[in-house]
């Protein structure tokens, strides 16, 4: 059964017309009913994301979950203030003139989400997209998609009105129709299928927001904790498997202390429970993985460390929602067609190797060893990708002096990850990493567009039927425009 887009969208456009007329604090009312329903539905919530991804409950509950009410709380708090009109400052030639500037939503947003984070990436980003004024369509990845149904459902229960957020089903088609058919697209993957993505949008000179692959580099100077660093690096890398557009996917540790971190990393990483690591949800991530591993291998690397856990995980069951447009795509989610993944770690590695270029999206680390600051920062910026970095250091100053020569829109200073938690703070990437952000204000003004009302209060005693630049042009016009310039 094809997706009715001709219903879907005619319903969202009736819904959101209505919505964009409510007042902010009348939007945000129902996003606070929206943070309690979330909490009350915890257990719901993580069996639907264990259902799509098999990740432990800690990182449903603590990386999804939570980023969703932290992303709720922050625009229930804000959305007024962020969208409140504002009067322009003219200059005094137009001090005669009143300018206002007004958001106004884009009308139907389409929210193209990614496999690995189910929920945290559909649900809330349409949070900003409804605080703006917008309706939301949410097309979330084939191969996860109980998490953003639940999520859906579940906002309508808690009185968000109906059709203003809908969700289809399917693969590449149903998510080029829904460019075709939205006002603003929102999507996050590969930079292969960004691109694709930005073409289509470009040709339809529809605003498109795009957060794309990473390849996070984590530098190691030699005056690191060592025990914090080490533990944040298995963390960084080795959480959902290492399925994160912000995981550590290369380490540069300096000489002196390369031998030590890298038997902390190690021993660290051999305590890792097969339950600790996720199944890689796409089918083609072993090869990809394997590929990455033998290309290193080849060209001088060494396997400092691997195992493969071969236990299959427990299938979550319950009760989910029943899609909202579209079927279920196959194979049936639920069904691994993988064992959960063991970790690689690799050492001996340079620039030519793939896997210091490739984003591996998977329970893979290479560690290189660096002699000078200098050649770290070099080498973390000598990527195609800017989403984020990772610095590990106790001069607090020199941390910063290199935070702001890192080439990415995400810096971390002796910290993994958590900045994506920060929701007042911009979340973007640079390079190829993405256009557009998630949070704060900016996060929520990019599904809207200004609108400027420039309004005449009165004229001027000597010209009281028009402004003097207008026609006719005349010598005196001319002598004050002159004077004026």
């Amino acid at each position: 059964m094809g997706i009715d887009y001709k219903q879907i969208m005619a319903s969202a456009r009736i819904a959101q017309k209505k919505w964009a007329e409510r007042p902010a604090d009348v939007r945000t009312k129902w996003l606070k009913k929206f943070q309690k329903y979330l909490r009350l539905n915890q257990n719901r919530i993580v069996e639907a994301i264990q259902a799509d991804t098999h990740k432990p409950t800690a990182e449903a509950l603590g990386i999804e979950i939570m980023a969703v009410t932290m992303t709720a709380d922050y625009y229930q708090k804000n959305t007024g203030k962020i969208l409140k009109p504002r009067r322009a400052k003219t200059h005094w030639i137009f001090k005669n003139k009143k300018v206002l500037v007004e958001r106004s939503p884009h009308g139907v947003v389409g929210i193209l989400g990614p496999f690995n984070l189910p929920f945290s990436l559909t649900i809330g980003d349409a949070i900003p997209a409804l605080m703006a004024g917008n309706a939301v369509i949410i097309k979330p990845s084939e191969w996860t998609p109980k998490s953003a149904i639940l999520g859906a459902n579940l906002a309508l229960e808690s009185g968000l009105p109906p059709h203003l957020l809908q969700v289809v089903e399917g693969g590449a088609e149903a998510g080029s129709q829904l460019i075709e058919n939205v006002d603003c697209i929102f999507f996050t993957g590969s930079t292969a299928v960004g691109r694709k993505v930005a073409m289509k949008a470009a040709e339809l000179l529809k605003p498109c927001i795009l957060e794309l692959g990473g390849k996070a580099p984590m530098i190691v100077l030699a005056d690191a904790d060592l025990d914090r660093a080490a533990h944040a690096c298995v963390w960084g890398r080795f959480a959902h498997s290492g399925q994160h557009c912000i995981a550590i996917e290369r380490v540069y540790v300096a000489k002196k202390i390369a031998e030590s971190f890298i038997n902390k990393v190690i021993d660290l990483t051999k305590q890792l429970t097969p339950q600790e690591l996720s199944p890689l949800t796409l089918p083609t991530a072993p090869a990809h993985l394997k590929e990455l591993i033998d290309d290193a291998v080849a060209k001088g690397a060494a396997i400092k460390w691997q195992t493969v856990h071969g236990e299959l995980p427990t299938p979550v069951h319950g009760e989910l929602p029943t899609p909202v447009h579209g079927e279920l795509p196959t194979p049936v989610h639920g069904e691994l067609v993988e064992p959960r993944t063991g970790t690689t770690i690799l050492i001996g590695v340079d620039h030519t190797m793939r896997v210091m270029k490739e984003e591996s999206f998977g329970p893979l680390l290479p560690i290189m060893v660096f002699d000078t600051p200098d050649e770290a920062l070099r080498l973390a910026n000598d990527s195609e990708s800017g989403l984020s970095a990772v610095i590990f250091t106790q001069d607090k100053i020199g941390a910063e002096a290199m935070a702001r020569k890192i080439e990415a829109g995400n810096v971390s200073i002796n910290d993994v990850m958590d900045h994506f938690m920060i929701i007042d703070a911009p979340f973007g990437g640079w390079k190829n990493s993405g256009l557009g952000v998630r949070h704060a204000a900016e996060g929520l003004l990019q599904f809207t567009k200004p609108k400027t009302i420039f309004i005449h209060r009165f004229s001027l005693p000597f010209l009281r039927n028009r402004e003097f630049w207008w026609f006719p042009y005349t010598k005196w016009i001319e002598k004050i425009l002159k004077a004026l310039t």
